[in-house]
């Protein structure tokens, strides 16, 4: 692997809370884009879902997911919107996929 983290964190929000979430989300959005390790921090919709956000997230490594972690704009506003949101998180990694190919072709 090349060392990058990939999450794929999903909100499931009551639509009476909509507005409470991304108000507590925008500044997250903007101070975490500016992070250093960053390297994408991209809120989407499902288009027949409006109340359900992805928000996807890639990093430089583990250290700037760490970093990213401890930093205020995480620590005030991720518990703010743990409470107005189920929120399910799923962490990726790179592989490569020639050298699993080629351990799959000798089995």
């Amino acid at each position: 692997t090349d060392g990058r983290v990939f999450l794929h964190v999903t909100f499931e929000v009551k639509p009476s809370n909509q507005a409470a979430f991304l108000a507590e989300f925008a500044p997250l959005l903007v101070a975490s884009c500016a992070e250093p390790g960053c390297i994408k921090y991209q809120m989407t919709t499902e288009k027949d879902m409006p109340n359900a956000f992805v928000l996807i997230e890639e990093w430089a490594s583990d250290e700037a997911l760490a970093r990213h972690q401890t930093l205020p704009h995480f620590t005030t506003h991720v518990p703010k919107m743990e409470q107005l949101a189920k929120i399910t998180v799923h962490r990726y990694e790179t592989c490569n996929v020639a050298a699993l190919a080629a351990a799959q072709s000798k089995l």
